[in-house]
């Protein structure tokens, strides 16, 4: 309702007031809800993909120039904690066996760890990488190389 002379009066005002906050909200619940729609899409091709053929030439042109540059692991996987299934808490609380908790593309992440990487005596480091407003954040994946005598 456009205020005019027509209408002029203070429940006018109230009216425009109200119909203006929920305009406002009613654009920020659908904006919130494309984003929460988008985030379970992202989730959803998140855990339906596969590891690639090409991994380990990937895999070796990362660490190739990890190793160049002086570091002793890299980061190789990096997605949002809430997608495991406990949202993290395994890998928060070191639970040692946090592994078989995962599910879809994680778990297939794993198990090509503990098939092709793990027997060349790579390890795996899995933590919370970031503390948003104190929660965990990302979950990231480092594959290290670092000599047993080394700190």
């Amino acid at each position: 309702m456009a205020l005019d002379a027509s209408n002029l009066s203070v429940q006018a005002i109230w009216d425009t007031i109200a119909q203006k906050r929920k305009r406002v909200s009613d654009e920020r619940l659908a904006a919130e809800a494309a984003a929460k729609a988008e985030r379970e899409a992202l989730r959803e091709a998140f855990n339906e993909r596969q590891v690639q053929p090409e991994a380990l030439e990937r895999l070796a042109a990362v660490v190739r120039r990890a190793v160049e540059n002086g570091e002793k692991r890299v980061q190789v996987l990096q997605f949002p904690s809430e997608w495991l299934p406990d949202s993290g808490r395994s890998i928060t609380t070191h639970d040692p066996r946090w592994y078989e908790r995962l599910e879809g593309f994680p778990k297939r992440a794993y198990d090509y760890y503990v098939k092709e990487l793990q027997p060349r005596g790579f390890q795996l480091q899995v933590e919370i990488v970031d503390w948003p407003g104190g929660m965990p954040g990302d979950c990231g994946w480092f594959l290290g190389w670092k000599h047993p005598e080394e700190d």
